[in-house]
């Protein structure tokens, strides 16, 4: 049910026409009211100053000087302070004026003017705290510039159900419904069980909007980190490419209690699709309108290549599940067959995804996973029974190829389960479709395997995304044309596996272009603070490698330093890489500039990929 509200707006900037103010036309909706500030006055409506915040394309929060909202109440509008869904409105362009229409409720239809003004109280927001405007993403040369993100969830607070993630990386109601304490977490944290066991143990505040004291950390685990301001101030300080992976764990997710969302692995990559995409209307309607935002999906090297250029964020797609096209394995059955797999993969392309990881933390019916290490190889060995039925086989290593020491089970030894004949045609198909394959949490008997296949084709789309490998095929990838991205931990983690990296570049290659693998929201731990910060800190503000000068972020009342804070959420990702030009010492702006040419070495990749004929 909807109710009616015709606005009337009419024109008082100096110099303007009398009458109403339209930029759209009629029956359009009414996308330029966005971020500005009216004067409202008409018969049964609150007057007053409103400031007009998206909450999706062409529909709007209209917010008071006094911090409430303009709200259906069945026959009536008032403003109130609470937030509902009955506040948003849908706004659309009239002959003389707009038309409003309640998302929720009817009410009695009324005219009313809206006027351009000045003095509203701004709906509450992120800040970026940064000076310049957007940069381009390309260089007098004509090469793309640009950090580059190669492991990413921008989606996961469907991840393992939904209640283990507290938070949103939006709100058509705004940032205090995003970031919102989360109410199974308790006032003290306590209720949190997977924060204990995943981050830190112990109490701890869980304060998110507007104190930000609990969260977010660079530790915890359960916390919205990519809320879409913070992924804005990353893009203003140089990040041009972000490759999202949808990801989910069915087993993981069925054991959690508190979930609301499908646990079906393939069914969560579907839903995390199509709310990628309204997250993409929803930063398009906070700048006016459709393709007006600083982030856009790309589903070609052509158009990863063109939306850098022109300076704005492009988000590539891939999978990280752990029983991709349905690929289970019980007593060592396959539960899938060729045709779940081409099924699967065809699906995946017309999406747009253009990257898969095979195995993820168990194994599966394509093949053997890399063995997570100590105490929480020893939590996912459990999984691995309740996923297969049985536990990792281990055996003696029998290459220079590591896995993670086994749990429980002693140094030198590796799953025993390498890459499956299902796996194969997987990896096949893969080449076939042109899709890239990131080797990443194979175990090394797979591994060598698919790289086995990758030379035997000549094959170059082959990436590790996130260091989760054994680092001496680094070679073997980068011989093929592929490309390497480093885990984006701790600043001295970082810089050594990055001098690793090089070391293994032959005389005369091509400059590196290094991406990073933040896994944020994925489970992995961001950068921590750098050690001798206190010595020698990032000095705010900095010049970014595209020239942007950034301050401290804030969020509400919480000013973030990377200092203290580490690489807390996205918006800290260019302080995290200014943490590491200091902490490379002499080698510092050579660590960086490598890292700079990364949109450019992963976009020349994608387009061969794409060129690739066998």
């Amino acid at each position: 049910m909807v109710s009616v509200i015709t606005v009337l707006v009419a024109a008082s900037v100096p110099g303007a026409l009398t009458g109403p103010a339209q930029a759209e036309p009629t029956g359009s909706p009414a996308y330029s009211l966005a971020g500005k500030c009216y004067q409202l006055t008409g018969p049964k409506v609150p007057a007053g100053k409103y400031y007009a915040k998206a909450a999706d394309l062409g529909q709007f929060l209209f917010y008071d000087t006094a911090g409430r909202v303009l709200t259906a109440a069945g026959k009536t509008v008032a403003a109130q302070h609470q937030l509902s869904n009955d506040a948003i409105w849908s706004v659309r362009a009239t002959g003389d004026g707009y038309r409003m229409t309640s998302t929720t409720q009817r009410s009695t239809a009324r005219t009313v003017a809206l006027t351009p003004a000045q003095g509203c109280r701004t709906f509450p927001e992120a800040q970026l705290n940064v000076d310049g405007g957007p940069t381009p993403g390309v260089n007098a040369q004509g090469e793309l510039t640009g950090f580059v993100d190669g492991h990413a969830h921008l989606m996961a607070e469907q991840f393992l159900g939904g209640g283990i993630h507290c938070g949103k990386p939006y709100s058509p109601l705004g940032i205090t419904v995003a970031l919102k304490d989360c109410a199974d977490h308790g006032t003290d944290g306590m209720p949190a069980l997977l924060e204990h066991v995943l981050s830190k143990p112990g109490p701890h505040s869980s304060d998110g909007w507007p104190t930000f004291e609990g969260w977010p950390k660079w530790y915890s685990l359960t916390h919205e980190q990519t809320y879409y301001r913070w992924v804005e101030r990353a893009w203003r300080g140089g990040v041009r490419l972000i490759n999202n992976y949808y990801v989910q764990n069915r087993v993981l997710c069925e054991l959690y209690p508190l979930g609301d969302e499908t646990c079906d692995e393939m069914e969560s990559v579907r839903v995390q699709h199509r709310r990628l995409n309204k997250l993409i209307d929803y930063i398009d309607a906070q700048a006016g309108g459709p393709g007006k935002g600083f982030m856009r999906i790309v589903r070609s090297a052509a158009e990863a290549r063109a939306v850098i250029a022109s300076g704005k964020l492009a988000v590539s797609l891939g999978i990280e599940i752990s029983e991709p096209f349905g690929c289970r394995i019980i007593n060592n059955v396959p539960q899938c067959d060729k045709g779940d797999i081409d099924r699967g993969m065809d699906e995946l392309k017309a999406m747009g995804v253009r990257q898969m990881i095979l195995t993820h933390k168990f194994d599966n019916a394509l093949g053997g996973s890399r063995i997570d290490s100590d105490l929480t190889g020893a939590a996912v060995g459990i999984g691995q029974v309740l996923a297969t039925a049985v536990p990792w086989q281990t055996e003696p290593c029998r290459t220079p190829l590591r896995d993670n020491q086994a749990p429980l089970d002693g140094p030198d030894r590796c799953n025993a389960m390498g890459l499956t004949a299902l796996g194969a045609y997987a990896v096949e198909g893969a080449i076939k479709r042109n899709m890239m394959i990131d080797v990443d949490h194979l175990s090394v008997k797979s591994l060598n395997r698919v790289l086995q296949i990758a030379e035997a084709h000549k094959y170059p789309g082959v990436t590790s995304t996130h260091s989760w490998t054994d680092k001496s095929v680094y070679n073997r990838i980068l011989a093929l044309g592929g490309t390497v991205g480093l885990y984006g931990g701790a600043p001295e983690d970082f810089v050594q596996d990055w001098r690793t990296l090089r070391s293994h570049l032959k005389s005369g290659a091509a400059p590196l272009g290094l991406s990073f693998g933040a896994d944020t929201n994925g489970l992995g731990t961001q950068g921590s603070p750098r050690e001798n910060a206190a010595a020698d800190p990032v000095r705010y503000p900095y010049r970014s490698e595209n020239g942007t000068l950034m301050y401290r972020q804030v969020s509400g009342t919480k000013s973030f330093d990377v200092n203290v804070d580490g690489n807390a959420h996205y918006g800290l990702i260019p302080d995290w890489i200014q943490s590491m030009r200091l902490e490379a010492g002499a080698q510092g702006d050579t660590l960086v500039a490598d890292m700079y040419r990364a949109a450019n070495s992963k976009v020349d990749q994608w387009a061969t990929v794409e060129s690739y004929q066998r």
